[in-house]
């Protein structure tokens, strides 16, 4: 059996430390976009946020972990849509701060904190959340299982854990696995149905299973457009060669996005009666 190297929960934050400014170039808002076309006046990443509200089954008062939580657009988004208290924790304490400056300028730091943690070693009792999300967290685990075990002990009997995260659907070349790893630090995900068992090894009953992979291809469409929106910015930030560099390595990802990769988007509910 092949096996992968895994950066460390340290390595992977300090790789999102120093990159941090390349990130923000996005908004704020890390994952891919969720194209409905039922709701064609909304922004893409903006919807696929609101996806994961709707599966997560949020309402005034519930209590959200949002593991890997970016820079906090989606857990500010899902307290001001619900009323939800949401804690939001990532490996990188630049994001931490500034999704702390974000609530703040939301005017919803009363309902949304962000804290430091592994999502292999959740520093909270068990059965304390309603519900727990991870958008395109669980690929950078090294130990996967043992951060969806987590994510079951935390929460209480009947709560909600949604997934959306990237996957292989066919075998990568080596150097496929190369651009993988440039682009997202890991050299291998698991496939969309390698998703389907991890969730249920973990105790988790599925009520939930989509392949997401069209978002994705329509997601990677869009990268030759940012590039070229914000090279010079990058360019002046970072310097010619920089920037030059993370062109090529983004346009990398982008043909990995748009014929190699999947994406899944999943929701697993614990078992037992939910509280209340």
């Amino acid at each position: 059996m092949t096996t992968y190297e895994s950066k460390t929960a340290d390595e992977v934050g300090e790789y999102f430390d120093d990159r941090s400014w390349l990130f923000g170039l996005n908004g704020f808002n890390l994952h891919i976009g969720y194209f409905d076309d039922a709701h064609p006046g909304t922004d893409p990443k903006e919807r696929h946020t609101e996806v994961m509200i709707e599966a997560a089954g949020l309402r005034a008062g519930s209590r959200l972990l949002d593991v890997g939580c970016g820079f906090g657009r989606p857990a500010i988004a899902a307290a001001k849509a619900t009323g939800a208290r949401v804690v939001g924790i990532n490996v990188s304490a630049e994001q931490v701060r500034q999704g702390r400056a974000l609530a703040a300028e939301a005017g919803v730091a009363d309902l949304v904190s962000f804290e430091q943690a592994d999502g292999m070693a959740l520093p909270y009792p068990d059965a304390s959340f309603d519900a727990v999300w991870a958008s395109e967290a669980i690929m950078y685990m090294s130990d996967r299982p043992k951060a969806l075990r987590e994510i079951e002990r935390v929460l209480v009997p009947g709560g909600r854990f949604v997934l959306s995260d990237y996957a292989e659907r066919t075998e990568l070349t080596p150097e496929q696995r190369v651009s993988l790893k440039e682009g997202f630090t890991v050299e291998a995900l698991p496939t969309i149905e390698g998703y389907r068992e991890l969730l249920t090894d973990a105790g988790l009953e599925i009520v939930r299973f989509e392949d997401a992979t069209a978002h994705l291809h329509r997601s990677a469409a869009r990268i030759p457009e940012v590039l070229d929106e914000k090279y010079a910015y990058i360019a002046e930030r970072g310097g010619k060669e920089f920037a030059d560099e993370f062109k090529a390595m983004l346009s990398k990802v982008g043909m990995l996005e748009g014929q190699v990769l999947g994406y899944v988007i999943a929701v697993g509910r614990k078992t037992g009666e939910l509280a209340g």
